[in-house]
């Protein structure tokens, strides 16, 4: 049966319609919020297909996955600027775009065309998280007036978040530092150190993330106090910082505190004065141990009742193997007074050059434990439990644990002036009675 040509020419106008519509949907731009989406979870998305791929995933390739990231962020945000037809929230995420490429005035200018889309008593997720992203873009452009504007407008708004106001806060108190306004960056920063310690971290990650934030504030607010020429009340703040550094524990707290008082004429021995430690902090966390080495398994709460020296160090770190001969002689010395000392490493894959697995490495550790004639256990941890849980960074570290569990002193380094005052602990502790009824439960 043959068509007309008045029915195959209605045919092929359907088809080239039906064509010509599926082309426009495959060339139509994807919403401003799905490329944010893309750009927000690149690095995971990229480190998971690498992963899957075999390939082994390190910082630097991290790195280059933030580069990419960065890149991406800027194309992208540069495409979906040049549309005619933006609107409403679509400026919310254009500013993210710019943010994540680092390309902070244009940022804050999107989020402001966001925001100036709405009456300033809206209220909202999005808003809050729009008002609180331009305070902390203002403040890193130093624009400390807009910043304030733009606080003020986050604390008014709901729904208010108060675990995110230390961090605002933080941003303001470092603007205006940079910006010579010390009077205002010890204001925020004194109300953001105040209210961080008043909540209490969920989890390790959290607990980290509060760490950085107080780290932050213990340096703008001692700078910000000798800027006033108020001494007493940057030592007060050093002294506090210190003693919390126990308190978490964290190291990098600890190195952060005492690399200030390093460059700015106060002595250690003179915050020790101030506050030497919190009579009722809780106990070190618990450490996941994979493997012993020179001994069964044990945990931390089986050695209370005993001082105890964590040593945090890896096979590979000279200035560690350094430590070893004092190490040996501390053990020889005070093993007999209720003292111990547990070496606490970690797997990495390989070690003398060569990959290993885990039982090849456990069977190497073996062997460099009687090569150095370590006469302590050695403990290997999960991979995070150093930096997650102790806040450690660089090794060789050292915690030194009352009776009751309670972090009293942290050694970064293997110099002789570290490895006197920590000594000095340990006869101290050793001195000491337990203090049961103090420690927090």
């Amino acid at each position: 049966m043959k068509l007309s040509k008045h029915l195959f020419a209605l045919l092929m106008l359907s088809l080239l319609g039906c064509l010509s519509a599926s082309y426009v949907r495959a060339q139509s731009p994807r919403p401003v919020a799905t490329l944010q989406q893309e750009i927000e979870n690149y690095v995971t998305t990229k480190a998971r297909e690498m992963a899957a791929q075999g390939k082994r995933i390190d910082s630097d390739t991290r790195a280059d996955l933030e580069d990419q990231k960065k890149s991406l962020a800027r194309k992208y945000a540069a495409e979906a600027a040049a549309r005619p037809d933006l609107a409403k929230t679509d400026f919310y995420y254009l500013g993210l775009l710019y943010m994540a490429g680092e390309d902070n005035a244009r940022a804050l200018d999107a989020l402001k065309r966001f925001l100036g889309e709405y009456p300033p008593d809206t209220k909202g997720d999005m808003i809050q998280s729009a008002r609180s992203v331009a305070v902390i873009i203002a403040s890193r452009l130093k624009r400390t007036a807009e910043a304030e504007q733009f606080y003020q407008a986050w604390l008014k708004g709901e729904p208010l978040v108060k675990t995110h106001q230390p961090m605002l806060e933080n941003h303001l108190s470092a603007a205006f530092f940079k910006d010579g306004q010390y009077e205002q960056a010890v204001k925020y920063g004194r109300e953001a150190f105040d209210l961080l310690k008043t909540f209490q971290a969920k989890t390790q990650r959290d607990k980290r993330d509060q760490e950085q934030i107080y780290m932050n504030l213990v340096e703008v607010l001692a700078l910000s106090y000798k800027k006033n020429k108020n001494n007493e009340q940057a030592l007060e703040i050093l002294a506090e910082a210190r003693a919390e550094s126990f308190a978490i524990p964290s190291a990098n707290l600890y190195r952060k505190v005492m690399d200030f008082v390093a460059g700015s004429g106060f002595s250690e021995k003179k915050l020790m004065q101030k506050v030497e430690s919190y009579a009722t902090a809780d106990p070190a966390p618990e450490l996941k141990i994979v493997e012993w080495v020179g001994q069964g398994p044990a945990s931390l709460a089986d050695l209370r009742g005993k001082i105890v020296l964590l040593d945090f160090w890896a096979t590979w770190c000279g200035p560690c193997i350094s430590t070893f001969p004092r190490l040996r002689d501390w053990h020889k010395k005070y093993a007999g007074a209720d003292f111990a000392i547990v070496g606490v490493t970690k797997y990495y894959g390989g070690a003398d050059g060569k990959r290993m697995t885990p039982l090849q490495e456990l069977a190497f550790l073996g062997d460099f434990k009687d090569k150095y004639k370590l006469p302590y256990a050695i403990a290997v941890a999960e991979p995070t439990e150093d930096s997650m849980k102790y806040g450690i960074s660089a090794y060789p570290t050292t915690m030194l644990l009352d009776r009751n569990g309670v972090v009293r002193y942290i050694g970064i380094g293997a110099g002789t002036e570290e490895s006197e005052n920590l000594e000095e602990m340990i006869k101290k502790l050793l001195k000491e009675g337990p203090r049961l009824a103090s420690v927090a439960k």
